[in-house]
């Protein structure tokens, strides 16, 4: 009796990790489906977050980390509404814009930053609504310009250093890059910089940054210390940089 009532233990335990990962296989294979029949490319998926079935509101529903086939720049978030069974979202098009704002501003971001070692991405965020997939062909600039302008901009900058900064080195390169990101003339934008270590491999995290939600403080390898600095600040001086400067103790 015991021996069959532990053999119905394990196989109920075996049943329910077949049935989970089967779950994740169609409910990646849904989200998958919904993408190209939008947009008629095919995506690759680089990561999955399963949400909760009983507690959808509250924890969320299953989403992944996505990227059309050939284009790892243009990553982005899609996943199921945590109110809506079996309806489906995505930033793909703030993808595309952001990859366009960063090509944009390369020259200008380089020249701020000569002799800096560095790696750099420009965010968008737009509320859901307010953008659709017929928009998939204009240009950030005219949406913004002609469309919507309440959006966030964010250069998002990874300076690389053998040691801990001087921010006051930085300071009028970082005041130019603020008013560079101020010039794009959005309800909000701001430059966000962590100062790492030169050993450490950041061009991952720069290019997902806008959905892999880790913030600069638990980032994997040496960080030196991080800045922020947002356009209601309404810094008029390079003097004021330093005092947006956090060191980190690790």
């Amino acid at each position: 009796m015991k021996k069959r009532t532990i053999f119905i233990l394990i196989l109920l335990i075996l049943l329910m990790g077949v049935t989970g990962c089967m779950s994740e296989v169609s409910s990646q294979e849904a989200i998958l489906t919904y993408l190209e029949e939008k947009y008629d490319e095919k995506f690759e998926v680089e990561a999955f977050k399963e949400g909760s079935d009983a507690f959808k509101q509250m924890y969320g529903a299953d989403k992944v980390i996505v990227h059309p086939e050939g284009k790892p720049e243009h990553v982005f978030l899609a996943g199921e509404y945590r109110e809506h069974d079996g309806k489906y979202y995505d930033n793909y098009i703030l993808s595309i814009w952001s990859d366009e704002l960063t090509k944009h501003f390369e020259k200008e971001i380089s020249e701020i930053l000569t002799g800096v070692d560095y790696e750099y991405r420009i965010l968008l965020y737009v509320v859901g609504e307010k953008y659709d997939k017929t928009m998939i062909e204009m240009s950030v600039f005219d949406y913004l310009a002609n469309v919507n302008h309440d959006a966030d901009i964010i250069l998002n900058l990874a300076v690389k250093e053998n040691q801990r900064p001087n921010i006051d080195e930085y300071s009028n390169e970082i005041y130019d890059l603020y008013k560079l990101i101020n010039s794009t003339n959005t309800e909000s934008n701001s430059v966000s910089i962590g100062f790492v270590d030169k050993s450490t491999d950041v061009k991952d995290y720069i290019r997902t940054s806008a959905v892999n939600n880790v913030p600069w403080s638990n980032m994997i390898g040496k960080m030196y210390g991080t800045l922020a600095v947002h356009k209601q600040f309404e810094i008029s001086d390079s003097s004021q940089i330093a005092e947006y400067y956090q060191p980190m103790r690790k």
